[in-house]
């Protein structure tokens, strides 16, 4: 159990600066081009990151400590519902800034970037976790 809760910690704190560092990055960038009308966009795509994954680890903890054998199937059944909610994002977007293509293809890839960055990190850090097999 602890050590379920420290690797759920670590995870954590690491995709929190992720997000973090991702947010501080696009902000400069988007100084750069002084293209502000994407700051909803940022936060929009900032804020989806931080729930899903706190949602994503919330419900590694409990699949880890009820039932660890299935956790390969969690991996893929969170991944499909990630998805899903990411798809939702968009064409919610979508609908909303037909009108601006700009701030419609600023959202897309703002969004896409901050999820893949988000999905490698997922990768990652799981298959380490994995790879170590300290859950039994």
């Amino acid at each position: 159990m602890e050590l379920i809760n420290r690797i759920a910690k670590q995870y954590y704190k690491i995709s929190l600066w992720l997000i973090f560092g991702l947010t501080v990055i696009v902000l400069l960038v988007m100084q750069y081009f002084q293209e502000t009308k994407l700051v909803n966009a940022l936060v929009i795509s900032a804020l989806f990151s931080l729930v899903t994954s706190i949602a994503y680890i919330q419900s590694w903890k409990a699949v880890a400590k009820r039932s660890p054998s299935t956790l390969g199937k969690f991996y893929i059944a969170a991944s499909a519902l990630r998805m899903f909610a990411a798809l939702l994002v968009v064409v919610i977007a979508m609908v909303i800034l037909r009108g601006d293509r700009t701030a419609l293809l600023g959202f897309a890839g703002m969004f896409v970037g901050f999820y893949l960055v988000m999905l490698a990190y997922d990768c990652i850090y799981f298959a380490h976790i994995e790879k170590k097999n300290n859950i039994k």
